[in-house]
């Protein structure tokens, strides 16, 4: 697989990176530092030598309900070859790190770089809410980096379609994962974005704010241990099987990103992809059968 599988991608680092392992490779030479939060957050203070990236501010492949987070390649390549992003680049990205809405931010630009073929990419674990906790050092330089010359390419095996869900749904022979609150999978509220309540035929509940420690005891959004995650997996019933197909959605795609990280790089499932499109889709077609007032369970 490409992206960031888990085990080394670049020296000592893993899909999740800590701060201590940050702090000690900010000089390093392949290393590009990608901040997602907002153009304002970054101007006020960054982590030293990161260029700004704000989440979902990349014009999108298409302009319909099937794409609402993933880039065009042409502007994406655009955007990352002025950031100084090279085919060999490592590349760690951080969010505000403060709520578990953010941890879905920096996760999904992780999947989106990784789907569009980045080969290295990590995720800082509890983004710059940890980083600032710590007094580690800030800055409100803007770096200007030597252009990069990263391709980027779609990998679909990484973005599920409308197609490949309704399958899912019909022969409920691909785990169909919902990463959205137990609220809106049980139907008792939904968001506004979405045009009907209730949760694809056979879907699993895995919220993504339970992936992590926001909010706890004022805990920054750091991912809960691998023991506890795989423990969640086991609660919703989701098989054992690592080889077993996955496809994840939410409302728009977000909270997806953070069960996709999750699902394949923490605790290993080889065969995960996201729906783009997620519940803005899929609602959105009327004859599209969805479940209300139950819960989605594997027969």
């Amino acid at each position: 697989t490409g992206g960031f599988s888990g085990t080394a991608t670049a020296a000592g680092a893993s899909t999740l990176v800590t701060t201590k392992w940050l702090a000690g490779h900010l000089g390093d030479k392949n290393l590009v530092l990608i901040d997602v939060r907002t153009a304002n957050n970054y101007g006020v203070g960054h982590l030293p030598g990161a260029v700004s990236m704000p989440y979902g501010k990349i014009e999108p492949m298409t302009k319909d309900d099937s794409c609402r987070l993933m880039p065009s390649p042409a502007a994406l390549t655009a955007t990352l070859r002025g950031m100084g992003v090279n085919a060999s680049s490592h590349v760690v990205v951080y969010d505000q790190g403060n709520t578990a809405s953010d941890a879905t931010k920096g996760a999904t630009a992780c999947w989106i770089l990784e789907s569009m073929g980045m080969n290295n990419v990590s995720y800082l674990n509890g983004g710059f809410t940890k980083w600032t906790f710590e007094g580690r050092i800030i800055d409100n330089k803007k770096p200007a980096p030597k252009a990069g010359n990263f391709t980027a390419k779609l990998d679909p095996a990484k973005v599920a379609t409308l197609k490949e869900v309704r399958a899912a749904a019909r022969t409920q022979k691909v785990i169909l994962v919902d990463a959205r609150s137990a609220d809106q999978h049980f139907g008792a509220t939904k968001s506004f974005e979405v045009e009907r309540f209730g949760h694809i035929r056979g879907s699993l509940d895995m919220p993504a704010p339970y992936l992590t420690n926001a909010g706890i005891n004022r805990a920054p959004a750091t991912l809960k241990s691998k023991k506890v995650l795989a423990a969640i997996a086991k609660g919703i019933g989701l098989t054992k099987n690592k080889n077993a197909k996955i496809i994840v959605y939410c409302n728009s795609g977000q909270f997806a990103g953070l069960d996709y990280l999750v699902l394949h790089h923490i605790l290993g499932y080889r065969n995960v992809s996201v729906f783009d499109g997620s519940m803005m889709e899929y609602a959105s077609h009327e004859k599209l059968p969805l479940v209300r007032f139950a819960w989605g369970h594997v027969k």
